[in-house]
């Protein structure tokens, strides 16, 4: 299903839910991440079983509305994913953790902010109301953007966080929706 479809310098860019047929180019998209050792959560490449066998839990979390997955294709190439899974604990069902993913060469053009956007659009039809996340201190590019969206920090865990040979600091923004 088209979540919405629009133009970036003449090229089209599809938001989309995914298909099981994704798999492969999900893994190509998180391993590039890994590969430039991005400031994300995952630091070894993931296998095309592996990934299958998270992309059919997430269809599974969809229909069950505990989780919205956004992919964002890019002249037929999955270049961004933006997820929001529903809590588990029964106190906390109206919040949301979100997480995203966009390729080197698609940063900067706006993906990632409409990737959210939309995310938080579907998120809300869902019943989530509190969306967080978390992000490394490191990662100036990401905070800023995510403080335009309207997110604002919450809470910091000094050194929360190994990543690439170095302690860093596990901020955590929330944005109501």
């Amino acid at each position: 299903m088209i979540v919405k479809k629009y133009q970036i310098f003449e090229k089209t860019i599809i938001l989309r839910y995914p298909r099981l047929s994704d798999s492969k180019d999900l893994m190509n998209l998180i391993n590039s991440l890994v590969k430039e050792r991005s400031d994300i959560a995952k630091i070894t490449q993931v296998t095309l079983r592996k990934e299958r066998e998270w992309l059919s839990e997430s269809l599974q979390s969809i229909r069950k509305k505990c989780k919205i997955l956004i992919l964002a294709e890019l002249e037929g190439k999955i270049v961004g994913s933006c997820e929001i899974s529903r809590d588990k604990y029964e106190v906390s069902q109206h919040v949301g953790t979100l997480g995203i993913a966009i390729t080197r060469e698609a940063r900067g053009i706006g993906i990632g902010t409409t990737l959210i956007n939309e995310a938080m659009n579907e998120a809300n039809k869902i019943g989530i109301k509190l969306v967080k996340l978390y992000v490394f201190d490191s990662n100036k590019r990401a905070r800023e953007l995510y403080e335009r969206i309207g997110f604002v920090a919450a809470g910091v865990v000094p050194k929360g966080v190994y990543h690439n040979k170095k302690y860093k600091d596990d901020i955590m923004m929330i944005k109501r929706s």
